[in-house]
């Protein structure tokens, strides 16, 4: 066996190592669902799993496009996030009247409870308009047969829930970038001075370097919090995606298919968290990201 294929068996029995706590829980998840559901034996209450999944197989095509529909949305609102909250944090750390000034209003703004400001995102983005990307065929129409590919356009773009979801995890990145930038130590202050470093090559060279773990670190957070963002939107504001499965569910009555559209979101969320996680760790430095 070559090198690089005992490194990569090596990566991979680490990587089950590692997903074993997890997959152990998942597990005790599902034996306490169907034990409560078991004892309880009234699926209008909390539906066994038998009932979910039958649920969830008699509309597998709304799911799929639906999911597809609310995670368009969900890298859209992560990418603004993570942009625009390294961007301004870069350069409010770098100017003090502009960090005094803008903070508190920041702060204030922020500490309004995100639900009540989805609407406001929607109808902003109702009036002047969304701004679509590009478009693509989602999985349905290569899933389901009776699904047309016009059924199952996705669009990608800049609308109110998308908006919203990058507003909801923006502030984690955006924190650490001024944290981190205001962290180098002073050595590396006198190094600059001494090299005559100038304050845009201190910002390139030194202070963004600096931050980087805080950022990738951050991120962790931000994934998180797009997902609730974009969801909270569709459940409050919106009529696609799955967040407004539930409203749905929760008008017919259909617990099991609402049982359904939660795991759903849950095992999603899990794996973009997963896969968000293992980008930043694969294009920043080794230790950025524990």
């Amino acid at each position: 066996m070559s090198a690089l294929s005992e490194r990569r068996l090596a990566l991979a029995k680490r990587w089950i190592k590692r997903q074993f706590p997890t997959l152990v829980t998942g597990i005790l998840f599902i034996v306490l669902w169907e034990g409560i559901a078991r004892v309880i034996g009234n699926n209008r209450i909390v539906a066994d799993i038998g009932y979910t999944v039958s649920s969830l197989q008699a509309r597998a095509d709304t799911i799929v496009v639906r999911v597809s529909e609310t995670f368009s949305s969900v890298v859209v609102a992560f990418i603004l996030a993570v942009a625009l909250g390294v961007l301004l944090g870069v350069i409010i750390a770098e100017i003090y009247t502009l960090r005094q000034m803008t903070m508190p209003l920041i702060i204030f703004a922020y500490a309004v409870p995100h639900p009540v400001l989805a609407p406001m995102f929607i109808i902003w983005f109702l009036v002047g308009g969304s701004f679509t990307l590009f478009t693509f065929t989602g999985p349905s129409a290569y899933i389901f047969p009776a699904m047309t590919a016009a059924d199952a356009q996705i669009a990608i773009g800049i609308n109110g829930v998308s908006t919203f979801g990058a507003w909801v995890g923006f502030f984690p990145v955006f924190i650490s970038t001024i944290t981190g930038m205001n962290e180098l130590e002073e050595r590396y202050q006198h190094l600059g001075t001494v090299l005559g470093a100038s304050r845009w090559q201190m910002v390139k060279y030194f202070r963004f370097w600096r931050a980087l773990p805080n950022i990738a670190s951050s991120i962790k957070s931000t994934v998180q919090l797009s997902i609730v963002g974009v969801i909270v939107a569709e459940f409050i504001a919106s009529s696609s995606g799955i967040g407004y499965q539930i409203i749905l569910a929760w008008k017919t009555g259909d617990l099991g298919y609402m049982f359904g559209v939660v795991l759903v979101i849950m095992l999603v969320s899990y794996t973009f968290f997963q896969l968000a996680v293992w980008t930043v760790k694969y294009v920043t430095p080794p230790g950025s990201v524990t």
